[in-house]
């Protein structure tokens, strides 16, 4: 989420697997349960920034790729927003992901929508609306289950209800300590619910691995070629 953590896909490529196995044992106890955290947690919400038509045509800046190649321009202020979400949809429809930084440098990717809907997590996982986490990985381990119940029963767009179950896939360097920060489509979709006053500020029910929420352990996917796409 927060471009200062997020991991490069060449950082992904090689031992995104390994990473994810070796993170396993050290999250359970000794007798294989959940792990409850007790106390305040902040909760926030990002999203995918969105460029406006037009826009690029005032003082456009260009954003660039590892090995400094100019992939588009854009205007200041999408700038801003994309390095601060982490994703962002540029006014011709082009995905863009936070790519690291080459020589104090920011640089981005362009993402293959096919395999990343909504843009890329850390460790290659892919962002899924309304389930993926950022998490301070020193609390979450990434690539596994978080129930906030206080969030059950949240209205979706599609008219169905949440059953408070997530994956962290995701970090950032504003996501530090008890705060968690949960990823929405759009800025749109986040004034919804909170003019619903569906998105509280802060949740005290904090467990990893619950048992009921074994089932969504299938948002915290790593796309291979032979995956079909994620319905948008």
């Amino acid at each position: 989420m927060r471009h200062e953590t997020h991991d490069t896909p060449r950082q992904r490529a090689g031992l995104v697997l390994a990473l994810s196995l070796l993170a396993l044992p050290s999250l359970t106890r000794a007798d294989g349960g959940p792990i409850r955290y007790p106390g305040r947690w902040q909760l926030t919400q990002y999203w995918i920034a969105r460029e406006r038509a037009g826009e690029r045509d005032r003082r456009a800046s260009p954003l660039f790729s590892r090995g400094g190649r100019a992939i588009t321009y854009a205007c200041p202020t999408f700038v801003t927003d994309l390095t601060m979400e982490g994703t962002g949809l540029t006014w011709d429809d082009r995905l863009l992901n936070w790519d690291g930084r080459e020589q104090e440098r920011a640089c981005f990717v362009e993402v293959d929508r096919g395999s990343y809907p909504y843009g890329i997590g850390v460790q290659g996982f892919s962002l899924v609306p309304y389930r993926s986490l950022a998490v301070d990985r020193r609390y979450i381990p990434v690539g596994h289950t978080v129930e906030m119940s206080e969030l059950a029963g949240l209205r979706l767009p599609d008219g169905s209800v949440h059953d408070g179950c997530f994956v962290a896939v995701d970090g950032g360097g504003a996501i530090v300590g008890h705060h968690i920060d949960l990823f929405v489509p759009s800025q749109a979709d986040w004034q919804r619910l909170s003019l619903a006053r569906q998105l509280p500020t802060a949740v005290r029910s904090v467990v990893v691995d619950a048992p009921r929420c074994r089932s969504a352990q299938r948002f915290a996917w790593i796309p291979l070629a032979t995956d079909p796409a994620l319905a948008r």
